[in-house]
């Protein structure tokens, strides 16, 4: 039904569905609407009350629904630009050092790597961690479902989790099943799957149970799928406990101040090895919550010394900064005092002569007299 009101075409498509109304009208073609008068193929119609209350809806309705599609194109345009530039940021490589820090306490039984390269043409898992040690007992959880070969699949939060991403971690474990030269090198029974995103995949998890497979939770985050030729375990980071796993909760672009509070916490006690995989979690950390963190580096609360681990650059600038002015003042004083000449306190302060006696001006220092 194509409907014109005070002589504007609005593309307008409706399904109508009101008995009243003759079925041969339904079929027709609205023309113009002038005032209370609808002129439809060259002539005015009656002013029929059902007709005319009708047409009164279908231009009200109208108008809210081309308002209701503007503010969902604008709505889409500023989704479209956040996945953007979500997309830019790197989930993966923040990822597996999460992963590293999360398995923190298992480290000298666990070999990480990134990437791990199927095929000579790019086909990849996003990690592998394989147990050194087959028979030690894994302390995180997360590690309770560990064999020897453990293989990692992370969607970032802009990131589906879908049925089509667990069939393709399967394949990457047959795949890395068969690549070792010698024949059941890498025997199945010793190979998991887990795949892990911010949010809980439910679409996934109801699909899973309608073919076939068992899905139960082990634990707050953590599901195991039975059923499949390997172990497999699916992890809703969200969910997991912050006292925990807040290296992997913490990856994420729905970050609140607590989160924030506790990942600061632990990062503060690291080692300087140890705080380099940090450092790569908490770029992607802030960056995809920007806006929240810098209200929190205003507010009372964080600006502590917790805090100082996130702002460690800005710091360090000032800190050094500090120590350069603190060794200008301290070779100005001894050229004050007479103790050294003003051209090696200016040589001590790696400056020119000129920029040297500007700056001892302008801390108010006084120049001797030659």
């Amino acid at each position: 039904m194509c409907l014109f009101y005070d002589g504007h075409r609005l593309e307008y498509v409706l399904q109508l569905h009101i008995c009243s109304i003759r079925k041969d009208f339904l079929a027709r073609k609205v023309g113009i609407c002038y005032g209370k008068h609808i002129f439809f193929q060259g002539q005015f119609l009656p002013e029929n009350p059902i007709c005319l209350s009708f047409m009164s809806l279908l231009i009200r309705n109208f108008c809210a629904l081309k308002r209701a599609q503007q503010f969902c194109i604008i709505k889409g345009e500023q989704l479209k630009n956040k996945k953007e530039k979500q997309k830019k940021l790197q989930w993966h490589p923040a990822f597996c050092s999460a992963l590293r820090l999360e398995l923190l306490e298992d480290a000298e039984n666990l070999e990480f790597t990134d990437e791990f390269q199927l095929t000579e043409k790019p086909l990849q898992i996003d990690c592998t961690v394989v147990k050194v040690k087959k028979n030690c007992r894994i302390k995180n959880e997360i590690g309770k479902i560990f064999r020897t070969h453990n293989i990692f699949e992370y969607k970032s939060p802009m990131d589906e989790l879908n049925i089509d991403t667990f069939y393709k971690a399967v394949a990457y474990a047959c795949l890395y099943k068969v690549l070792p030269k010698h024949v059941n090198e890498i025997p199945a029974e010793e190979i998991t799957i887990t795949l892990i995103r911010d949010r809980k995949p439910v679409k996934l998890l109801q699909k899973l149970s309608s073919d076939g497979y068992e899905c139960r939770k082990e634990t707050a985050g953590i599901y195991y799928v039975s059923g499949v030729m390997f172990p497999v375990q699916i992890i809703a980071s969200s969910e997991l406990d912050m006292d925990l796993h807040v290296q992997l909760k913490a990856l994420t672009d729905n970050l609140d101040e607590p989160l924030m509070w506790k990942y600061l916490q632990e990062v503060s006690v690291f080692t300087e090895r140890e705080k380099n995989f940090a450092d790569v979690v908490l770029q992607v950390i802030v960056n995809s919550n920007m806006e929240k963190v810098q209200k929190w580096k205003g507010s009372e609360q964080t600006m502590c010394e917790a805090l100082r681990v996130l702002m460690a650059d800005e710091l360090n600038e000032e800190r050094v900064e500090g120590q350069r002015e603190g060794q200008i003042r301290a070779y100005a004083s001894l050229v004050q005092d007479g103790i050294i000449p003003v051209e090696t306190g200016a040589e001590k302060a790696g400056m020119s002569v000129d920029d040297f006696t500007k700056e001892m001006k302008q801390a108010g220092y006084v120049i001797p007299a030659v």
